[in-house]
């Protein structure tokens, strides 16, 4: 039995419990009294209550992620090791490479730690149906906050970047500054991926009927000389690019290598886009027009929202950021 047992049995929400124990003046008389009628039938007492409530914890948050040299894991890593420590939390970091089907695995260990919630980065975890059901079983005993995916449940907390809408956005751009041969390049089958290549697609369907080419390459391996191969060989299958979207910085680099081998003018002759406004953006040559996909603020929405919860208020579950596009010198209007 925990919290939410007791919520359930008392026909109340999880944050009118932990108002209760914690002995807040927002609670009626006669709920509190029917929620302490249940505590003291069960024998309960406040400790059993504290990884739910965040009272007499660890001070703990468990952190998991797939890779943490990517750049934007690791930055995310940065940001919620800062925060929390802020905060008064430790963090614990678990690493479970990208392949999900060990994610109970990775969560047991978490969990046997006695964290207080646990973080995961990256929409990948919610690839699966099985992997959706172990969170949401998971959440019933701590609270759940994921980063960059969606996933609606009780005790789920998300927030994402709006990359259909980021996307679409470059396109569109793209679209009026001439470009009549688009590629969207990516390396990952994430709920972000898919999310990115969607709005990008939607965009070029409509564009169709005028003569826009367009096409997406997907990279399965993750390697610099394999992926400017792929480029060379749908280059060589179908049409050399005048504008690419890349589903992250990184990629957008190697097109920029692909550009300058191939003698391709940039922006002139092969606009750029690339994704996540990171280092990688900033140090390019020519600097890449990147979309920015608000990181920190990602982070530091979930470790309110977890300040929140441990405090009894019922913050949202799900909170989509906006696109915002940085241009510099790889696109041109």
């Amino acid at each position: 039995m925990n919290i939410y047992d007791i919520a359930n049995r008392a026909n109340v929400s999880i944050a009118t419990v932990s108002r209760v124990i914690n002995n807040s003046p927002k609670v009626s008389e006669k709920t509190r009294k029917k929620v302490l009628d249940i505590v003291d039938e069960l024998g309960f007492t406040p400790n059993v209550f504290a990884r739910g409530l965040g009272l007499n914890t660890m001070k703990t948050i468990g952190i998991l992620c797939s890779d943490p040299s990517d750049i934007y894991v690791a930055g995310a890593l940065s940001c919620f090791e800062k925060m929390l420590r802020k905060n008064g939390y430790d963090s614990l970091l678990c690493c479970s490479g990208y392949d999900t089907k060990n994610l109970k695995k990775y969560m047991d260990i978490l969990i046997s730690k006695s964290v207080d919630a646990v973080i995961m980065i990256g929409s990948k975890y919610i690839s699966s149906r099985d992997n959706k059901n172990l969170i949401k079983n998971t959440a019933k005993s701590l609270p759940i906050l994921l980063i960059n995916g969606s996933l609606k449940g009780e005790n789920i907390y998300c927030s994402y970047y709006d990359d259909f809408n980021a996307t679409k956005k470059c396109a569109n751009m793209l679209y009026k500054a001439g470009k009549r041969k688009l590629l969207f390049l990516y390396n990952s089958t994430s709920q972000s991926a898919k999310r990115k290549l969607d709005g990008f697609m939607n965009v070029c369907k409509e564009y169709e009927h005028s003569g826009t080419l367009f096409a997406d390459l997907l990279c399965t391996e993750n390697d610099i000389e394999c992926i400017l191969s792929a480029l060379f060989k749908f280059s060589e299958e179908n049409f050399i690019p005048d504008g690419i979207i890349a589903s992250d910085d990184f990629l957008a680099m190697i097109t920029l290598k692909f550009a300058k081998q191939n003698n391709i003018s940039v922006p002139e002759d092969l606009s750029i886009i690339g994704y996540d406004n990171s280092i990688f953006s900033k140090v390019s040559y020519p600097e890449l027009t990147t979309v920015d996909s608000r990181l920190f603020d990602l982070c530091s929405h979930s470790v309110n929202t977890l300040l929140e919860v441990f405090d009894g208020q019922t913050p949202e579950n799900i909170r989509v950021f906006e696109p915002v596009i940085i241009e510099r010198d790889t696109f041109k209007a």
